[in-house]
Parts: C-alpha cells; structure tokens; sequence
C-alpha cells in the first residue's frame, strides 16, 4: 500500500541519491522481500546493528508491517525505514529509524515520521516515544523539530557509558 508519493504531500525538495535517483519519492508499508535491504541500510547507519533475524521479529510485532514504513527511491530501492510498536495504555513506540547514507540531510526522515504519525493518529495514540544515543546530536535535533521533548535517561542502553535519551511527543489531535 502506498502511503504518498512525496510530490503531493509535501513542500520539501527532493534528494538525489548518487545514483541519480529521487530520495524519499514515495511512502509504502514494508513487505518481507524488503527486509534484506532496511538490514543493509541498518548496518550502514549504527555501531551496534539490530541482527537481521530481528526485522523478521519487528515485522510481526508491527502488526504485520502495518507501522513499518519504507521510503523508496524513483528507481524502486529502499532508501529509509521506520518501525513502530503499539503499546498498551496508547503509546506508539517508535523502535527504529534510519535512513540510506547518500540519501541523508534530505528529508526522508522527516517524511517518514510524518507517514508514521499519519498511520498511527488514526488510532488516537497518548503518546509517541522512542529512545536516541545522547551522542546523536543530529536525530535528537530531528526529533525536537517533529514535537519530540526529552523524558528522561536510560543509563548504558547502549553499551558501556553508551546513554539513551527517551524522549516523548503528545500527539497533534485534542481530546
């Protein structure tokens, strides 16, 4: 199912992969054949990468890739992918987010959280949470200008003196 295609949706600029291609061009759910590929885009972007068998996990538990998102390039390869876990009491927790290095600082992230909230407003969530390296400075930045607050400290969540900042977005809608 596809969400967007990017063109309409939004007043961002469109990247270009180095191959030429469109970053971010359009918004879909994740499929299992598209596992292999978030797997690659996941070893590219942390220092401790979930294991492959993990995706298979995090596909189920989203509801069968209902919040698992994929951005995919004009050319048809994944280019970003976010997943996303309902949670008792409300709480949408956002597990995973990561976006292609050559398609990075072009707004993908962002269009995937705003796919994501779409997706999960439906469901009138209280809250979205996720966890972010006190090191990443540029996620945590991301997250601030999408509503994101910090919540709190997970000590070594990372590793060794490896900290996580939790922080929490109360959803756009008004009871």
């Amino acid at each position: 199912m596809y969400l967007y295609p990017r063109a309409h949706k939004s007043s961002y600029q469109r990247g270009q992969a180095l191959g030429g291609a469109r970053c971010g061009y359009i918004v879909r759910n994740a499929g299992r054949e598209d596992l292999d590929q978030v797997f690659l885009i996941e070893l590219g972007s942390f220092d401790s990468p979930y294991p492959r068998w993990y995706f298979d996990i995090l596909y189920e538990l989203s509801n069968g890739g209902k919040y698992f998102l994929v951005s995919v390039d004009e050319n048809g390869h994944i280019d970003g992918y976010i997943v996303a876990l309902q949670r008792r009491g409300g709480i949408c927790h956002i597990v995973s987010i990561a976006v292609r290095k050559d398609c990075r600082r072009q707004h993908v992230a962002s269009i995937l959280l705003q796919s994501l909230f779409e997706l999960c407003d439906v469901l009138r969530p209280r809250l979205y949470i996720l966890e972010v390296d006190i090191r990443n400075m540029g996620a945590q930045v991301l997250y601030a200008k999408h509503g994101f607050g910090y919540a709190g400290l997970i000590p070594n969540y990372y590793g060794n003196e490896r900290h996580a900042l939790v922080m929490v977005k109360l959803p756009a809608w008004k009871c």
